[in-house]
């Protein structure tokens, strides 16, 4: 193997310029995060007069620690742990990762099931630094890391993403062109992907001439979305500064930050990226001066310092352990010895369980009411010697499961086994269940492992309801009544919705077109019985590509303004469009929805949320003990 030599002064350079990139770009991006106007901003107006701190670096900071901690084969599952021990982060597909990990849902699957909206977004690209900072000179290593990052909250596109750029900032050690850079991030993102199309329509405006408002604006032509967080304009807009900025540090983050969109990510990635290439020493004095070299976190992680170049001498303390054992091609010189001694208290033994046993739902993790179910358990046997027992599958109380197992797993082998589980018929399917795998040896050895599996909310639907006007149009008005909606006003739901069809929706946005396959505008009514553990103050939260209107236990819902301070689209759908503040009662509570759809694909999703106000680390904001009734 060819070794590759980098001297620590280099690689420190790169890394503390890269941070302090990042810092920068987040900060001045911050202050119009969100806006997706093209801004005018310049050198004199572009500096905010409080410097905040920014969940883009926030959680690279709790993976440096999740690494000093756990060591350098760090999994999926670790860093999912760390998150929900230390942040309380919940915005958009954080708080749909922390619902999914606290129903017992890991990665990657915690990434994609019931994060429809959110999942290819930018909270795992702005989050790929770390990676390539660890592993210089070695985008594969990088990118690999990457993916374990990625899933706990995003798949495919972010993903990708956040491959890219992690690829990119490890190849940033050994090479500084840009344009080659970005063809080494290339080799982690699909041919024929989406994200692909995106940077290659990049790097064709480029080589066309065109100026960097032109090549936003095809961006957006071919790949705007109304969710400004959508990873793929805002991937194009940091290529756009990288790009076009030509190696001027105020110039590129000035592009970045005039793109608009998400520009507190835009900004810091392109950031980090230059910063990262030029090294602190070449990013101009007076962008860095406003940081005085400190940087803020918004919760609490271990620390002894908060200067961004401790931060970098860390960052590299991890990348000289990982190059020891995992990037042997790369010999990192002239480390001074508090460096080397901070990268001998990194673990890098990797760690191997005897046993392990691993969960395959065979499609989404999720059961319906009266539902049988097919779960494989896997064993995997990482023992000199044979395993002999027996493996079963313990459920909550009122399901059913197959009987236990014997099993027979040779040395070093992987032996899979098939469960049947049934969902309860009656009493109450909860959204969260933990079941249990249980492997018992024959000379009294055990093994567990636990899981979850959602409760899909079981709902009544009658309709459609519509009129034709004319041969060619159908129509609905939420204004009709197309059902006597006083027996919902007078508590007698159950039986309007008594000969109603009944179907169940796994994730918060119902599966409205497999159940109803009509394409016009129409009128639905929707009952859900939903079980709560105790009386609780929380929000019913809609996305509906139409008109709703809405009854809780008979009273008719005021819909408050949106939780940001904006009216949403009232037919482009996103999960929280309609927010209405309530009070559960302890048990059953009837909830009504009256859904006109006013698109050509119906569009409608339901989840209950309660504020973090405490900000408390690993709370779901989702509520996960919420039940539906079965009858």
């Amino acid at each position: 193997m060819n070794t590759r030599e980098l001297d620590y002064s280099v690689y420190f350079d790169k890394v503390y310029g890269g941070w302090v990139g990042k810092c920068i770009g987040g900060a001045i991006g911050a202050q119009v995060e969100g806006q997706k106007e093209l801004h005018e901003f310049t050198e004199e107006t572009a500096f905010p007069e409080k410097w905040p701190p920014n969940d883009d670096l926030d959680l690279q900071v709790l993976w440096l620690h999740a690494i000093e901690d756990r060591g350098i084969f760090i999994t999926s599952r670790d860093l999912a742990e760390e998150w929900v021990e230390h942040s309380w982060y919940f915005f958009n597909e954080y708080g749909r990762f922390l619902k999914n990990f606290a129903r017992g849902i890991e990665p990657p699957i915690s990434g994609w099931f019931d994060n429809e909206y959110f999942r290819e977004s930018m909270g795992c690209p702005i989050r790929s630094e770390i990676w390539g900072f660890i592993c210089p000179g070695n985008p594969s290593l990088a990118a690999s890391y990457a993916e374990k990052d990625g899933t706990l909250d995003h798949w495919k596109g972010s993903v990708w993403a956040e491959q890219f750029f992690s690829a990119i900032e490890a190849a940033l050690f050994f090479e500084s062109d840009i344009n080659k850079l970005i063809d080494v991030g290339l080799n982690y993102v699909p041919e024929g992907s989406k994200l692909r199309g995106v940077i290659e329509l990049v790097k064709d405006c480029r080589r066309r001439g065109l100026s960097w408002r032109e090549a936003r604006m095809e961006v957006l032509r071919k790949f705007g979305n109304p969710d400004f967080t959508s990873v793929y304009q805002n991937i194009g807009f940091t290529l756009i500064a990288l790009l076009w900025g030509e190696y001027d540090f105020g110039r590129t983050m000035l592009i970045a930050l005039n793109c608009g969109y998400d520009t507190d990510c835009t900004c810091a990635t392109a950031g980090a990226i230059l910063g990262g290439i030029l090294g602190e020493k070449r990013i101009p004095a007076k962008w860095k001066a406003p940081l005085r070299d400190e940087f803020e976190m918004g919760f609490k992680v271990p620390r002894e310092s908060y200067k961004i170049a401790d931060l970098a001498h860390e960052t590299c303390a991890v990348g000289i352990a990982i190059s020891r054992v995992l990037n042997k091609g790369v010999r990192i010189a002239g480390v001074p010895a508090h460096v080397m001694e901070m990268s001998k208290h990194i673990p890098v033994g990797r760690p191997t369980p005897e046993v392990e046993i691993l969960v395959d739902y065979l499609g989404l993790p999720a059961i319906s009411k009266g539902e049988e179910k097919v779960l494989e358990i896997k064993i995997k046997n990482n023992r000199d010697s044979g395993i002999y027992g027996t493996l079963k599958l313990e459920v909550p109380e009122g399901w059913g499961a197959s009987d236990p197992v014997r099993v027979i797993i040779p040395p070093h082998e992987v032996r899979a086994y098939r469960f049947n589980v049934k969902a309860p018929v009656h009493g109450v399917l909860w959204d969260k269940n933990i079941l249990r795998a249980v492997l018992s040896t024959d000379q009294g050895e055990v093994w567990r492992r636990d899981f979850g599996l959602c409760g899909a909310r079981l709902w009544r639907l009658l309709g459609p309801f519509w009129e034709s006007p004319s041969w060619i149009a159908d129509v609905a008005d939420i204004e009709k009544s197309y059902v006597n909606e006083s027996l919902i006003t007078s508590g007698r739901e159950l039986e309007l919705f008594k000969d109603a069809l009944e179907f169940s929706s796994p994730e918060s946005k119902l599966p409205m077109d497999d159940v109803l396959g009509f394409k016009g505008e129409y009128c639905v009514y929707l009952l859900h019985r939903l079980v709560s553990p105790d009386e609780r103050d929380v929000s019913l939260v809609i996305g509906a590509s139409g008109d709703v209107r809405v009854w809780l236990n008979g009273r008719l819902l005021s819909e408050r303004e949106w939780r940001f301070g904006a009216a949403a689209s009232k037919y482009i759908w996103n999960p929280v469009m309609h927010w209405f503040d309530v009070r559960l009662r302890k048990g059953e509570n009837k909830v009504v929805i009256k859904y006109v759809k006013k698109t050509k694909e119906a569009e409608l999703s339901f989840d209950v949320h309660k504020e973090n106000k405490e900000r408390i680390p690993g709370y779901s904001i989702w509520q996960v003990d919420l039940g539906s009734a079965l009858g």
